[in-house]
Formats: C-alpha cells, structure tokens, sequence
C-alpha cells in the first residue's frame, strides 16, 4: 500500500515524465542548457516542442525521388517543484530550423520506380 507522500512522489513522477515526453510528439532529445532556478525542490526539464515540419516539392537526383523537410523546434527550460506544479519562470530560446534530404521512391531493376516507406504516394511523384 502507498501512503500519502508515496502516492505524491508517484504522481509527481508521473507528471515529469509525461512533461519530458513531450506529450505523444516524436521525442526530440534536448541539446541545450537551462539555467537552474535556484530554490529548492524545483527541477529543472530541457525539451523541444516541434513548431513546423514542411516538405519540399519532389525533386529527382540519379536513381531517385526525394524532398527536403524543413524541421523548426523550439528549446524550452521547463521548471517543476517537487509536487508538478509548473513555474512561470518557465521560458523559451529561439526556434531553429534543421532541414534533412528524404528519399520517397527509388528506381529498381528494369526501370520501375518504387515507393521508400513511410511515402504512400505515386512514383514517380506528380
């Protein structure tokens, strides 16, 4: 059985890892430095929160179709003390944007172009 200050360790628990999760966001693993809030009992969470994700239009290079997705994420200090209550001290840096080269469909023997998972669409893309 857990007592009562157990069961609000657990619950603070809880709340911490579901405010680093990000909330069912493809995780992105915090690479930035928060300034500790200097009172105790209050913990300090880096996290990204994704602001946009858009892709490019399709453009073919050798013996494939790909885009460029364009990722901005915004780095956030997030602070919680010891029962999960959000501080107003919280803040934000600036967004930055990261873009990656996708493939999404690929030539195989015999000249056919096939889709890369996770890309549905038609190959070659319209």
């Amino acid at each position: 059985m857990v007592g009562g200050r157990g069961l609000l360790l657990l619950i603070t628990a809880l709340i911490m890892a579901v405010a680093a999760s990000g909330l069912g966001v493809r995780p992105v693993q915090a690479d930035h430095r928060c300034d500790p809030i200097g009172e105790p009992g209050w913990q300090t969470v880096p996290s990204h929160e994704i602001v946009s994700a858009v892709d490019g239009a399709p453009y073919r290079e050798g013996a494939g179709w790909f885009i460029d997705r364009t990722v901005t994420v915004l780095p956030l200090c997030n602070y919680f003390d010891e029962i999960g209550n959000y501080s107003l001290r919280s803040y934000s840096l600036s967004p930055r944007a990261t873009t990656e080269r996708i493939g999404i469909c690929r030539s195989e023997a015999g000249g056919a172009s096939v889709a890369i998972p996770p890309y549905a669409g038609p190959c070659p893309p319209r």
